[in-house]
């Protein structure tokens, strides 16, 4: 059945979609989706909608939250911290009622914070869409825009060094219509996928996105994958054909990663 609703979190309500079948319908797997934040929420939100949708219409329960201060949930981006999106997933995983049976799925930013929540809580999958590599990654690029912006503005020049200094010190900088904390900022950089080994997951999943499918991962997150799989996780990594939605301009549909993600979790 499919389900939206309002949940209590650490710091105010989150808004929730996605499957939630009755209990007489029997055994179900139990996933939770975890999306990206910021510009790239609103480009992918049709694309993780369409996969909540097929997770519920296989029979399974989904739940795919805006964690505190994304979305329509309570709060602005500018209060959001670590620690309150991990409690919020704790409570979002709690009123799945996952227990030892959590599917973890999560796109871009929301690929680390799945990770995350896999050292916190036992987890049969993890699966990772297009992830960030490294909360630093998704620092510098949100940097990027401000200083892209500031060039085309003709405002004040800013430098890199000035901005990451500017958030050391607390400051919140506004960034394409969002206000990134120091504090976020400061704890993105704790997340890295080369220091979160999902060492008790029983299946990792990894797909991206390129232009061809024959590709392989890009380099980058192949020496993850290898690295993980010397410390004993083994990872069922795959590239589709699909331009990256969560970036274009326009809206962009992409079949064949729900279609992937799909034959993945249920083969």
């Amino acid at each position: 059945m499919r389900s939206a609703f309002f949940l209590e979190g650490s710091a105010g309500s989150l808004f929730c979609t996605g499957f939630l079948h009755p209990p007489e319908t029997g055994q179900r797997r139990k996933f939770l989706i975890i999306p990206p934040f910021a510009e790239e929420m609103n480009k992918s939100r049709h694309v993780l909608a369409a996969l909540a949708a097929a997770i519920g219409e296989a029979g399974h329960d989904v739940l795919m939250p805006d964690l505190f201060g994304t979305g329509d949930s309570a709060g602005d981006f500018s209060q959001a911290t670590l620690g309150i999106w991990r409690t919020d997933l704790d409570a979002v995983i709690e009123r799945l009622g996952a227990g030892d049976e959590l599917e973890l799925i999560g796109l871009r930013a929301g690929a680390l914070l799945a990770a995350d929540t896999a050292t916190r809580h036992p987890s049969k999958t993890l699966t990772l869409l297009h992830p960030v590599h490294e909360g630093r990654q998704q620092l510098t690029q949100m940097l990027r825009l401000r200083l892209a912006g500031s060039l085309t503005s003709g405002g004040e020049q800013e430098t890199m060094a000035q901005l990451k200094g500017r958030l050391a010190a607390g400051e919140c900088l506004e960034i394409a219509g969002y206000g990134l904390p120091g504090q976020l900022a400061g704890d993105l950089e704790t997340l890295s996928l080369k220091q979160q080994l999902p060492s008790h997951v029983g299946c990792v999943n990894w797909v991206e996105v390129a232009r061809e499918a024959e590709r392989p991962l890009m380099p980058a997150s192949q020496g993850i994958v290898e690295a993980w799989g010397e410390s004993g996780v083994s990872v069922n990594s795959s590239v589709v054909a699909c331009d990256q939605f969560w970036a274009t301009q326009e809206i962009a549909r992409c079949s064949g990663l729900i279609e992937e993600t799909m034959r993945r979790l249920l083969a």
